[in-house]
């Protein structure tokens, strides 16, 4: 029986009628599956776009996203760009952490770390979204020099004070433990046609997520159910819904404003939720450009997901300002027994 821990490649051009795989809208870009082996046991999963004897930009998503959501931002890309954009763990296709371990916030630093030590690489490009990107901004407070440059998509860093408090740790504790035990169980969950997924999953995000774009991440989140022919459930780990144990006081965020030294890209979407933080994204870069002249932000139309949604608004952006800060050779990096393909 297929379980909520079951990783399966699935491809609804099998199931929906006129839906473009997303290689076809990489336009000429090559991509791959690939895998990754993961401390845990498990692996990590993702696609690999471009020349594969270069070192990639890599791709971080938002929470409860996967990969899927750069599909539609890869074309915008410089055309001799490698881009590798992974799953994080219990995102999408990768391996979910073991029964019984929390996901406690700083994993991925952690994992972004890991990455660069499994592969190698002295420098590490970063283009990421939502918690992807402020996760991105925290590893390159936390190692700087290690950072050539850093593109946040819709997401920076904040105290949440909201968390911090002891009855909403206690909550969360609880809400991990439930969610702990759903994650374990061996009965399959609710199941849905892909339609209803388009809409639960446009309505779950707060229609951030356009219903026609809800494919690109749904393809890498949902497995067909065993007694349900046509229907389809979620894959993605239950305990990514528990709020995070670790919290950074606004004070360390500042001072770690300090240590981004590498050029710097921030664009916030006018129809997001995140715009309604934009003074404190102000000061997070007044604070920047002290130390680091290279520094852009851009406010562009659009929601949370308008990377997905509308790339062309955010995408040519994106290319001048990699174009302009990418110089270091990356021909030198060899992939060699690294990864895995996926034929």
């Amino acid at each position: 029986m297929l379980t909520r821990n079951a990783r399966k490649i699935f491809n609804p051009a099998h199931y929906i009628r006129n839906f473009s795989a997303s290689s076809t809208l990489t336009q000429n870009i090559a991509c791959e599956e690939i895998r990754i082996p993961s401390p845990w046991g498990g692996e990590v999963a993702g696609k690999w776009w471009g020349p594969r004897n270069k070192r990639p930009i890599l791709g971080l998503h938002g929470w409860q996203d996967n990969c899927g959501t750069f599909d539609r931002l890869v074309p915008f890309l410089p055309s001799n760009t490698a881009f590798l954009g992974v799953d994080m763990p219990g995102h999408g296709l990768s391996s979910q952490l073991p029964p019984g371990m929390f996901y406690h916030g700083i994993d991925i630093p952690i994992f972004i770390r890991k990455i660069v030590e499994h592969f190698n690489w002295s420098k590490v490009s970063l283009l990421a979204h939502s918690l992807g990107a402020m996760n991105s901004f925290v590893y390159t407070m936390l190692f700087p020099e290690t950072v050539d440059f850093l593109i946040c998509l819709d997401g920076f860093p904040f105290r949440n004070d909201r968390t911090a408090h002891p009855s909403a740790l206690a909550k969360t504790i609880n809400s991990f433990l439930k969610y702990d035990a759903l994650n374990a169980s061996t009965t399959e969950p609710p199941s849905y046609t892909f339609s209803e997924l388009e809409e639960l999953w446009h309505r779950g995000s707060r229609k951030s997520v356009a219903k026609e774009s809800a494919r690109y991440i749904l393809q890498r989140n949902v497995t067909p159910a065993k007694n349900k022919p046509g229907e389809f459930y979620m894959t993605r780990d239950l305990r990514l819904k528990v709020g995070a144990l670790l919290h950074w006081t606004q004070e360390d965020i500042f001072d770690g404003c300090k240590r981004i030294t590498c050029p710097f890209f921030l664009s916030l979407g006018k129809q997001s939720q995140f715009i309604q933080l934009e003074d404190l994204a102000f000061e997070m870069l007044n604070i920047i450009r002290k130390n680091n002249p290279n520094v852009e932000y851009h406010q562009v139309e659009g929601t949370h997901h308008l990377h997905l949604n509308t790339p062309e608004n955010v995408g040519d952006l994106v290319r001048t300002f990699i174009e302009k800060y990418d110089v270091v050779d990356r021909s030198d990096f060899d992939i060699e027994n690294k990864m895995r393909i996926v034929l």
